[in-house]
């Protein structure tokens, strides 16, 4: 049985990124495409006149987003869904049998599209698939490189494991980065040494090197690079992925309240969105 992606479309230009990303995937991984739109009753009482107008007009936009699919010469099995609920709920339920759900997204500080708008964050919290949020324009570098966070945390080694999947998969490079910041609390200035520096350059490197480990066995052909910066971490990733294939990055566990919660890392990247940037939870 094929893996199933389900992209969030909505008739915008940020959705139709989403869609073309989401194809270009299922044809790398062989896998089929569920087109998916919400209709937003969160703010409305719905009679069953308002539901059946609803799912019609969901259906009409539905045509033009599979019309377009197919003019993107799709090699893979593409069907549609629509639906009339509040959309973090109802993109919750789909995410529990797809392998990946992709959105559109916007630069800077929101998500575009009137049916997702600012809960692409949300989607991503509460999803329990992968999720890729995607910018309506990107340029990826040649050599391609798929870039992730390395701290040491059960969070991050997920992530890698998953960016070196993906980059193996797609024959790009691994870039693995470890941001650190030297103290900045009142009285702690005297620990900003160069002793300290080389003690963090140390520990930075047997991260990474833990971090690692065991992805040349599991992939012998992958290329994997290292950058350790003195950088917030979200701030370190967003400059590391520009030009990035993709951005691979952790999120806390699937807690009652941590399950409706983004890390601040993740937050952030989704907030400026560099290039596409893939959420992985942990198992």
């Amino acid at each position: 049985m094929s893996q199933k992606i389900v992209v969030g479309v909505d008739g915008t230009a940020e959705g139709r990124a989403a869609l073309r990303w989401a194809l270009a995937w299922a044809q790398n991984n062989k896998a089929e495409v569920q087109l998916v739109n919400v209709t937003d009753d969160s703010m409305l009482v719905v009679t069953p006149d308002f539901k059946a107008a609803a799912l019609e007009a969901s259906e009409a936009l539905l045509r033009e987003e599979l019309a377009y699919a197919k003019e993107q010469d799709a090699a893979a099995t593409i069907t549609a869904l629509a639906i009339v609920g509040h959309p973090i709920d109802e993109l919750e339920k789909v995410s529990h049998t797809a392998a990946l759900l992709v959105l559109g997204g916007h630069h800077g500080h929101r998500f575009a599209g009137a049916v997702f708008g600012t809960r692409g964050v949300k989607i991503a919290a509460v999803s329990q698939c992968p999720v890729v949020i995607v910018p309506p324009e990107f340029t990826v570098a040649d050599p391609a490189r798929v870039v992730v966070g390395v701290d040491g945390s059960k969070a991050a080694r997920n992530a890698v494991a998953t960016a070196a999947r993906v980059a193996a998969g797609s024959g790009a490079i691994l870039h693995t980065v470890y941001a650190w910041m030297p103290p900045t609390a009142p009285g702690l200035q005297h620990l900003w040494s160069s002793e300290f520096v080389q003690q963090q350059e140390d520990e930075a490197k047997e991260a990474l090197a833990v971090g690692t480990a065991g992805l040349a066995a599991d992939y012998p052909d992958l290329q994997i690079t290292q950058e350790i910066v003195q950088q917030p971490p979200v701030q370190a990733l967003i400059e590391s992925a520009k030009d990035a294939q993709l951005l691979v990055v952790g999120n806390r566990g699937r807690g009652n309240i941590a399950r409706l919660l983004l890390g601040s890392v993740s937050h952030g990247v989704l907030q400026a969105l560099p290039c596409p940037v893939m959420v992985v939870h942990q198992k």
